[in-house]
């Protein structure tokens, strides 16, 4: 799994944003939504990006959304979804058999003794 992947979050929401654009992201402009995977850079590329890249990197094949099944899952993603939903600092690790729920260590302290 590529440990440079990334996605964005909307912090005053629950919406998960798509892919951006990590050249973009590098430069701080503004998120791009990337449309291009790069699996030899284990990076994520937007339109206007790719053609530099191809440029560059000749030989190295991107993988378009059209094959976004190979991409690989964004670490915020993974973030995001193993956040407990009321607690938000701290991440879901653990399972009430009780209550068949997943739970935090706070969660776990305040209600599944």
């Amino acid at each position: 799994m590529a440990t440079s992947s990334q996605s964005s979050v909307e912090c005053s929401s629950n919406e998960v944003k798509d892919y951006i654009c990590n050249a973009c992201e590098d430069q701080n402009t503004v998120e791009t939504s990337a449309d291009f995977y790069c699996k030899q850079c284990e990076r994520f590329y937007c339109g206007n990006c790719i053609h530099l890249h191809g440029k560059l990197f000749a030989k190295h094949n991107s993988i378009g959304r059209v094959d976004i099944d190979k991409w690989p899952v964004s670490k915020k993603v993974v973030d995001f979804l193993q956040t407990c939903d009321v607690h938000k600092e701290h991440k879901i690790d653990q399972f009430c058999n009780l209550h068949e729920q997943l739970c935090c260590p706070q969660c776990v302290s305040d209600q599944h003794r």
